[in-house]
């Protein structure tokens, strides 16, 4: 009697222990599913939130739907997640979550299911993909758990059955494709965005319509999303600095300052690109293009961060302007900036502001 006893003790402590376990996980899936649209910045509607927990809930109630039956302890922990997820609150999701825990849904309807939520992972981050997976695996664990009703099967620390090991394998592999398709996904649109950005970059080394180059179709090596990212913020710096057709050693100073303050160190890749723009004078058509993605890059802030951002901008862009020591009428004070370089100041603006033209 002793031995059952303890069994029977070291049991309950395990369940509980579990049942801790899994109110963490589902804690952590919660703060993914109330997170912002990760496209539009936006919150979710209430009607999309309850989509997300039903589609989150639904490899769950597959589990516990294993052996054919739905057990008490299966349904309370599975609502018992729905509660977390403020799915029940008599929404239509909590109606048809019922529906699935009174009847197993149809092999069309899981299908559907798991083709919904391929398209979840792709719209999640990856490290936030990593969470979900694991997150899901170790809750459909618990309700795995759950199943069993006797009394003498729980003393035995009978735990999952063969049916319900094999409906974990298929959930542990479900969720395996979904998060290598989002990745593959992921990378689809990194070699695009790569090879876009290249394009871009290629036409700052060929020639000027107006022939300031005289230097030929040269193109430069591949160039990563990482160094793209670094370089695009200075190139209004460089259009300002060439407005009067040459860039003075000043003016290179203060981009090559600016240049360290972001990070890009003497001796990178993204060193020695900035200093080639100093020697090969970018066309119109690199400068409009980069400009063009650096505004889309500032909508992506909220308004008052990208109004600053903007200003920042700008206002290296005067500093520029203004060490090159503005027209030979003004040697010392007075005012310091060239027609060319007031045109090209008013230009960059008026693209970071999202006009076509000044």
């Amino acid at each position: 009697m002793n031995t059952i006893f303890r069994r029977s003790y070291i049991e309950y402590k395990r369940q509980k222990d579990l049942k801790k376990a899994n109110a963490r996980q589902t804690k952590r899936m919660k703060s993914i599913l109330t997170k912002t649209n990760q496209t539009s910045g936006e919150s979710f509607d209430r009607d999309e939130l309850h989509r997300r927990a039903l589609l989150l809930l639904m490899p769950l109630v597959e589990v516990a739907w294993a052996d054919g039956r739905m057990s008490r302890r299966e349904m309370d922990a599975i609502v018992e997640t729905a509660d977390a997820y403020t799915l029940v609150d008599g929404s239509a999701g909590y109606r048809e979550l019922i529906e699935r825990l009174l009847a197993r849904p149809a092999p069309s309807a899981v299908g559907r299911m798991w083709q919904d939520f391929h398209r979840f992972m792709e719209n999640l981050p990856f490290y936030e993909r990593q969470t979900v997976t694991f997150g899901l695996l170790a809750q459909a664990q618990f309700v795995a758990e759950q199943s069993s009703d006797s009394v003498i099967g729980f003393l035995r620390s009978e735990r999952v059955n063969k049916n319900e090991q094999e409906a974990l394998r298929i959930v542990a592999e479900q969720l395996e494709k979904a998060k290598e398709a989002a990745e593959e996904i992921d990378m689809q649109k990194a070699v695009a965005k790569s090879t876009e950005r290249n394009k871009y970059f290629a036409s700052a080394w060929k020639s000027s319509a107006d022939g300031k180059n005289g230097c030929g179709e040269i193109q430069p090596p591949p160039i990563s999303a990482e160094d793209f990212d670094k370089l695009i913020p200075l190139v209004p710096l460089i259009k300002t600095a060439w407005a009067e057709g040459r860039v003075t050693k000043r003016e290179r100073e203060l981009i090559f300052e600016a240049a360290k303050n972001m990070g890009i160190q003497p001796g990178s890749n993204s060193y020695r690109r900035l200093s080639e723009w100093f020697d090969l004078h970018p066309t119109d058509e690199f400068y409009d293009e980069s400009l063009e993605l650096l505004r889309g890059e500032f909508e992506k802030l909220p308004e008052e961060e990208r109004t600053l951002r903007r200003l920042d901008v700008l206002s290296d862009c005067v500093n520029v302007a203004e060490a090159s020591g503005g027209t030979r009428r003004f040697p010392a004070g007075g005012a310091k900036f060239c027609p060319e370089e007031i045109a090209v100041v008013k230009h960059i603006a008026s693209r970071l502001n999202g006009a076509a033209t000044v």
